[in-house]
């Protein structure tokens, strides 16, 4: 993988409690100038949700709309659809597996504003998981996607050929740079915090092999987003370039891993640190300097375990713990202005670093 070295540099996960794309994208665009990313707006449309937005043309599943309920419904009629996915997955074509402007006003919104991006280093998109989605989206009988071998390996395509497009897509958008702007794509996986829970049968195998499916349809930095605890050797395995977490409530246990995380960023994997809470009386509460000592004593814990400290700041990424489409928008823009404080503290401390 190209080198990645973000020294620190701040960025955000996905979701915003904005209705309005214009709003959200002027938000990130200027706190987040050097790595932007497209805005997820569930308050704006329902098919904006992380688990509907990329259910677009998706064998078995259906959305009522008036209802907001969404799910899998296997029948004939699926097991025909899936004969035509394949048909279309064999094209090799990710314009087949575009999202549309209803399911993503955000990322159209960055691409009618991609002249504001003078400043930009990365250009960022998400694309939910399939470990996630697959679990989350049910039968009629809640039985997840996940669990039906037909539709799980559709799944897994599906969403490899639609990180494939998009990925594409904000590469054209970068392309107004002399040089390219290179992407990141975070496949978000929420949902891994659920392995060894006795409630959910995943195989571990299986879980690593559909992650590499999507992983491997992308050729830019892959990264992937978990902001619960996980066995987070099984990520650090894998091929993915970035690792963001809730550095916030979960350092301790990504700490348990260290001799992974050692290997991880000895390969050249970097760590997007979520020290930003985003539960609204914790975002009020806390500040620039707060968490700055916050995150400096989660780096402390794996430089304990004899991890080259200044390796662990350049190879950060300073972000949000999670996405903030929950929370008031009052909330989100200071979690966002704690964010990028956060990080230019860091980088003036350690580079002497004064731009952003």
């Amino acid at each position: 993988m190209a080198e990645f070295a973000p020294r620190a540099l701040a960025t955000g996960i996905g979701s915003l409690p904005h209705p309005d794309p214009q709003d959200a994208l002027r938000l990130i665009l200027s706190t987040f100038p050097t790595i932007p990313f497209w805005p997820q707006l569930s308050q704006r449309d329902f098919r904006e949700n992380m688990y509907a937005q990329f259910s677009e043309d998706l064998v078995g599943v259906k959305i009522d709309l008036p209802h907001e309920w969404m799910g899998a419904v296997i029948d004939d009629d699926t097991l025909a659809g899936a004969e035509a996915f394949y048909a279309r997955y064999l094209e090799n074509d990710p314009r087949l597996f575009a999202v549309g402007r209803d399911y993503a006003a955000g990322l159209y919104a960055l691409h009618d504003q991609r002249a504001a991006l003078r400043a930009a280093k990365w250009i960022k998109g998400q694309v939910t998981g399939p470990i996630s989605f697959g679990l989350k989206v049910v039968d009629q009988n809640l039985r997840p996607m996940l669990y039906d071998d037909t539709l799980r390996d559709v799944l897994v395509k599906h969403l490899a050929r639609k990180a494939q497009w998009q990925e594409k897509f904000l590469a054209d958008i970068g392309a107004i740079h002399e040089s390219p702007l290179p992407t990141i794509i975070f496949v978000d996986e929420p949902s891994l915090a659920l392995i060894g829970a006795s409630v959910v049968a995943l195989n571990r195998d299986e879980v690593v092999r559909d992650l590499e499916e999507v992983f491997s349809a992308l050729s830019g930095l892959k990264g992937t987003h978990c902001c619960g605890n996980t066995d987070w050797s099984l990520l650090l395995e894998t091929s993915v370039d970035v690792i963001s977490f809730d550095a916030y409530n979960y350092a301790e246990n990504l700490a348990l891993f260290a001799d992974h995380v050692k290997r991880f960023l000895n390969r050249g994997g970097a760590l997007a640190w979520g020290i930003v809470p985003t539960v609204e009386a914790q975002v009020a509460a806390e500040t620039e300097e707060s968490l700055v000592a916050r995150l400096d004593a989660a780096i402390g814990l794996l430089v304990k375990k004899s991890i080259d400290r200044d390796l662990l700041y350049e190879r950060a990424l300073v972000t949000p713990a999670c996405g903030l489409g929950t929370i008031s928008i009052n909330a989100a823009e200071r979690a966002f202005a704690l964010t990028r404080g956060v990080s230019e503290r860091v980088r003036a401390r350690e580079w002497r670093l004064t731009t952003f």
